[in-house]
């Protein structure tokens, strides 16, 4: 199988041929704009080179502002970043793919994105409110579309021949859906951003992204400590798990550090979200030290197939053609 990740561990090589950093910021929410803006400019001030965007996180314009202040003080180039952004479900109709990306583009202030992604694998109705995330029925229920996901990938395609995005991808697709794409595709899936933590280790896809020439990025790689949709039964947090602790005292590391040092170990790319300085700092010093074969070994043990993220937002979703992803 082909190696995606770079010889120093930093970058995974896109089927373009760029390089794709391997650890970036999230930044999905945040409680107020000045929380985003800041996040984004403690990260690029500490050596950040990818930001994890999406249309529906609501919070372009603030990303968008602190890479432009960014740029201007000298912190960085555009040309040394790594921006991904994500087409929303209420867009997937060829003809509103185009227009959904040039609004983000415009709305951050830049001329291209250097990933742009199928958010997930369905479509939901268009909102009559452009500014609505969602169109709801009389019950207050979600309406769903079926628009099939090749005929959106095709107009993703278009926007790589016009410049927009240099590469496109996919995320929370699973690997039929992926290969109904594959069969059809002029330009190359780049990537597969799906959740990826120890209790989802997510080895078959892994397997396939590889074997593909397919890059993996990850999202919740923490196992969203702070999410509010817990569940009862779910399983513990893993932040103070004492085997994780044991193994960072080995490398004078965090349980963090060795979380996010695990998957990158892995070749996957990975984008935890913080808000906090300091944690954004240390998320990114995980390049001075290997986990060991049994340290490894030990993570992937950690392994229940439990999906922390799902499609919380999208109930009902499960009589989607699409379902499950």
């Amino acid at each position: 199988m082909p190696n995606l990740l770079s010889d120093d561990g930093r970058n995974v090589r896109l089927p373009t041929g760029k390089l794709m950093p391997v650890l970036g910021l999230g930044t999905y929410t945040g409680d107020h704009a000045d929380q985003v803006y800041n996040a984004c400019v403690a990260a690029l001030k500490s050596g950040y080179k990818l930001l994890d965007c999406a249309y529906a996180y609501g919070n372009e314009e603030e990303i968008g502002r602190a890479v432009k202040d960014c740029i201007k003080d000298g912190t960085i180039k555009r040309v040394d970043l790594f921006i991904t952004n994500k087409l929303w479900n209420t867009m997937h109709r060829p003809e509103d793919v185009r227009p959904a990306c040039e609004r983000s583009l415009k709305t951050m202030g830049l001329d291209y994105f250097d990933l742009y992604i199928i958010h997930w694998p369905f479509a939901l109705a268009k909102p009559d409110d452009p500014n609505q995330f969602f169109k709801l029925d009389d019950e207050g229920k979600k309406i769903m579309e079926n628009v099939p996901i090749v005929d959106t990938w095709k107009a993703m395609e278009t926007l790589v021949d016009a410049g927009l995005c240099k590469a496109i991808g996919l995320s929370n697709f699973n690997i039929n859906q992926m290969e109904r794409i594959r069969a059809i595709a002029k330009h190359p899936i780049s990537n597969n951003q799906v959740e990826v933590q120890l209790y989802l280790s997510q080895v078959e896809m892994l397997q396939y992204c590889t074997k593909n020439n397919i890059t993996m990025t990850a999202y919740s790689p923490l196992y969203a400590p702070r999410r509010i949709w817990q569940k009862e039964g779910d399983p513990p947090p893993l932040l103070d798990n004492e085997t994780i602790i044991a193994i960072g005292k080995k490398y004078g590391k965090s349980p963090a550090q060795v979380m996010l040092r695990f998957q990158a170990q892995r070749g996957i790319a990975i984008v935890p979200k913080s808000f906090t300085p300091s944690r954004i700092k240390a998320n990114i010093d995980i390049f001075d030290f290997k986990l060991k074969d049994e340290d490894m070994k030990a993570l992937h043990g950690f392994n229940k197939d439990h999906r922390s993220i799902g499609g919380f937002a999208f109930e009902g979703m499960d009589s989607h053609p699409e379902f499950p992803w």
